[in-house]
């Protein structure tokens, strides 16, 4: 299987990205207050929050108030990715929702989101792909961008995961499914994106789906609901954990090593990090990355991972690693540093964008 037949290479890049921002709610949730929120055997309950860490090593997550919607943190996160580069909300011509997560079935959060941000006229639409709806969206705002269809585009990811833990579960055999859950923290993450200079833009782009393989994550719990009466949306987390991560992890070494051998073909590296200054994946758990890291003999310095601190973000994890990134001065807007965002999402999604920031 060639997982690279999608790739987009920019020799000129069109579009860089020339703001960021993210938001983060106050209260930080360590995994036994986390299920003490949650109906369970008291056995369970005894040994979930260590379970919990050493098969995901995640800690902690970040929990928004219930009455929370996800354009409440998006707005934060938009307005510092304005202020970052030096825009105004007057100043975009196209915003785009980017999220599992939705204020509303219809209309689109894009247009929430405009009229929180005091928006008056944008092209404003939603583009919804699991975790890498982010990913999507910086590949729909670079072709925009590049048939002259949008001169400055806002892309926001905002995700209320621990809005969509499973208040129940049973037993041992449920927790398989609801695992996943217990590993979601809140956030958002921002973008603007405008053409690109002689120093920032996008180089390539590879995003494809693998829909034999869309039961393993989804929202519903029960994917037949259209088939039921009444038809009610029953939106609990359904995750297949230990399935999608035997997915997961071949697909992904099988990923890098395709990409290794394309860098080293058309550009003479020994190695695909030669000359990244950081991979920043999405953030499934720190267990995983690192373990895939590892086998493809990646130094664990160069990749990013906050998934321990703040849980499994899903489209926002890229766009908030990002800016923690910059944030820490690890990296720096306008440098020119090399970066790959590399995510993997429900449905089967996966692929890469590579860019100079």
């Amino acid at each position: 299987m060639d997982l690279l037949s999608h790739l987009q290479t920019f020799s000129t890049p069109v579009a860089r990205i020339t703001g960021i921002g993210s938001y983060v709610p106050d209260e930080v949730v360590d995994n036994a207050t986390l299920i003490e929120r949650v109906s369970m055997p008291d056995k369970l309950r005894r040994v979930l929050p260590r379970v919990i860490e050493t098969s995901t090593l995640v800690k902690t997550r970040r929990c928004a108030p219930s009455y929370a919607s996800p354009t409440d943190l998006g707005v934060p996160a938009v307005m510092q990715a304005l202020e970052n580069a030096g825009r105004k909300p007057e100043d975009v011509d196209t915003l785009i929702f980017a999220s599992t997560d939705t204020d509303q079935l219809e209309p689109a959060t894009a247009n929430t989101l405009q009229h929180k941000l005091g928006m008056s006229r944008v092209n404003a639409f939603d583009v919804s792909n699991a975790c890498n709806s982010f990913l999507q969206a910086v590949n729909v705002a670079n072709s925009l961008i590049s048939t002259g269809a949008a001169r400055c585009v806002a892309i926001c990811a905002s995700e209320l995961g621990t809005h969509w833990i499973c208040p129940e579960v049973k037993d041992k055999d449920d927790l398989r499914y609801k695992i996943g859950a217990l590993t979601l923290g809140d956030a958002a993450g921002a973008v603007i994106m405008e053409a690109a200079d002689d120093v920032s833009g996008i180089s390539e782009i590879n995003l494809f789906s693998l829909g034999e393989y869309w039961e393993l994550c989804h929202v519903p719990e029960d994917p037949h609901w259209r088939k039921k009466t009444p038809h009610n949306i029953h939106g609990w987390f359904y995750l297949d954990m230990s399935g999608l991560a035997k997915v997961v992890r071949p697909l992904s070494k099988k990923y890098f090593l395709q990409y290794r051998d394309y860098r080293k073909k058309q550009h003479g590296e020994s190695h695909f990090t030669d000359g990244l200054q950081k991979v920043i994946p999405h953030q499934i758990s720190r267990r995983l990355i690192t373990e895939i890291a590892t086998a493809m003999h990646v130094d664990l310095d160069l990749v990013a991972i906050t998934a321990d601190e703040f849980g499994n973000t899903a489209s926002a994890a890229i766009p908030f690693t990002l800016h923690r990134m910059i944030q820490s001065g690890e990296l720096e807007l306008g440098s020119g540093q090399d970066v790959m965002l590399f995510g993997t999402a429900s449905g089967l999604g996966m692929g890469h964008i590579r860019l100079k920031i």
